[in-house]
């Protein structure tokens, strides 16, 4: 009986032995997946009639911390939305262009600044009176390119909103398929470590997009709500829609009037029901999702709104600082609305007057010296209005409904002080691109060195299998070689 137990205790070692090559060879194997949770063999011993009768393999499981995961999750959500934040603040200054660069609104506004002063120290150059029209007419294009972006930004974001919710619903969908999966083979005694791994990869394919947190249910399956508490899976799947916008997103167009909102199906009657977004306490706020939103509804509005403001400025001072006689029939001045509306678009719809314009049928640039609606040139060293025009430009106006300007200035000024306003505005947000990138890639590696593969140790781990499978086979030699002398006696 003492034989052959010895010889059961050592055949169970060496299979345990070789579970434990196999579990460590897989590691290994793995160390650089993505994702991959480090697989752990236990084992327990079997006792028989009170006395030890070799190893069991109780099984091989995925490591996991909740706690870490759960941290990393966030910060990856946190991070997501300060991205987008971050971006679109950097296309909006790249379309006002750095202070001090040729084509930057700022520098364009001065250069009119100066060729009015220019032209109104030579009434008598048609040159000089060109360059100033010109200028005037850069002015413009500059305020005309930079509501185009804000056009093409909150497009864009419209667009990358309905993307986003098609990735969350497909990758919710994922992961109550390979909860089904996980529920039919564990009964089985099937390893589901490879599906949970696949698993907690999609899971964090969502979570730089909405802030989840998973809830462990029975069968080894996840239930998966928002940070803030809005449930996305858990039994049945809670699918998000979203109405994109047809066309191009213009600055008139508002949330609901007609852009789309966020909207879940929770099983009610009515149908799926809003969800507030971007408003920094939606119970889907927190990721690159929300902060679409955001840059679609807020930021870029605003940016927007401050343009319109300085494209209404510029259209006042060249009117209502002018003498009467200087203006067009219509009583405009150097600068207009190319289609007369609301003052949201504006910025959209500024041109240069058509009478100053030689691009325009009957305009001539003389008339910024004689009067927008002069019929024929007059005196050339006549100067008055060319004076009163460079006195507008630099003339402090008082900023009324600006967000950026806290004093009266003048127009080259206003332009610079917008610049310098949302410049801060987007500092601030790369700042905490910086911080939370920092924070993530710490939180990350620490999830990495709890759950994924130190190869190091894994090895070392080896070198103990090595051993024991060697000393088990030596005990089946000891005992092979004790039945041989039992047989022969």
């Amino acid at each position: 009986m003492s034989i052959s137990n010895a010889l059961n205790n050592a055949a169970s070692g060496l299979a345990a032995s070789a579970r434990l090559a196999d579990t460590i060879s897989n590691n290994v194997a793995n160390a650089m997946t993505p994702g991959f949770g480090r697989r752990t063999t236990e084992l327990s011993s079997v006792a028989l009639g009170g006395f030890g009768s070799g190893v069991k393999v109780m099984g091989t499981g995925r490591t996991d911390d909740p706690f870490l995961t759960a941290e990393r999750r966030g910060m990856d959500a946190a991070l997501g939305a300060t991205g987008t934040r971050s971006d679109a603040y950097e296309r909006m200054l790249a379309a006002f262009g750095d202070p001090g660069s040729a084509g930057a609104l700022s520098t364009l506004a001065t250069r009119l600044e100066t060729t009015l002063m220019s032209a109104t120290a030579s009434p008598q150059s048609v040159p000089k009176l060109a360059e100033a029209v010109t200028a005037a007419k850069d002015v413009a294009a500059a305020v005309n390119r930079i509501a185009a972006e804000n056009s093409r930004l909150r497009t864009e974001a419209d667009a990358e909103i309905n993307r986003q919710v098609t990735q969350v619903n497909d990758a919710l969908k994922a992961v109550q398929d390979i909860n089904r999966k996980i529920a039919n083979l564990e009964p089985q005694g099937v390893d589901t470590s490879a599906l949970q791994d696949e698993r907690h990869r999609i899971i964090d394919g969502i979570s730089s997009i909405i802030p989840v947190r998973t809830v462990k249910r029975d069968g080894n399956q996840v239930a998966i709500y928002t940070a803030n508490g809005a449930p996305l899976l858990d039994g049945r799947l809670f699918a998000l829609s979203f109405q994109p916008a047809p066309n191009v997103v213009t600055a008139d167009m508002t949330l609901g009037a007609p852009l789309g909102r966020l909207m879940q199906d929770l099983g009610a009657s009515t149908g799926p029901v809003p969800v507030d977004m971007g408003t920094g306490a939606g119970l889907m706020d927190g990721g690159s999702l929300s902060a679409l939103f955001e840059v679609r509804d807020r930021i870029v509005p605003e940016f927007d709104a401050e343009m319109d403001r300085y494209a209404n400025d510029l259209i006042e001072r060249f009117r209502d600082l002018m003498p009467p006689a200087a203006l067009d029939g219509s009583g405009n001045g150097l600068f207009v609305d190319r289609s007369p509306g609301p003052l949201t678009g504006l910025a959209g719809r500024l041109q240069v007057n058509a009478a100053v314009d030689p691009a325009q049928p009957g305009g001539a640039v003389w008339r910024l010296r004689d009067g927008l609606s002069a019929a024929a040139p007059g005196n050339e060293g006549f100067g008055t209005y060319l004076e009163a025009l460079s006195d507008a430009m630099v003339d402090p106006r008082n900023p009324v409904g600006f967000v950026s300007q806290n004093a009266a200035n003048g127009s080259a000024t206003m332009a610079s002080e917008i610049a310098s306003f949302f410049a801060g505005r987007a500092a601030r947000s790369d700042e905490d691109r910086a911080y939370l990138n920092a924070r993530q890639a710490v939180l990350a590696e620490r999830e990495t060195h709890a759950i994924g593969v130190d190869t190091d140790g894994e090895l070392q781990s080896l070198i103990l299998v090595e051993q024991s499978y060697a000393a088990n086979a030596r005990v089946l030699t000891v005992v092979d070689t004790l039945m041989k002398l039992l047989l022969e006696a």
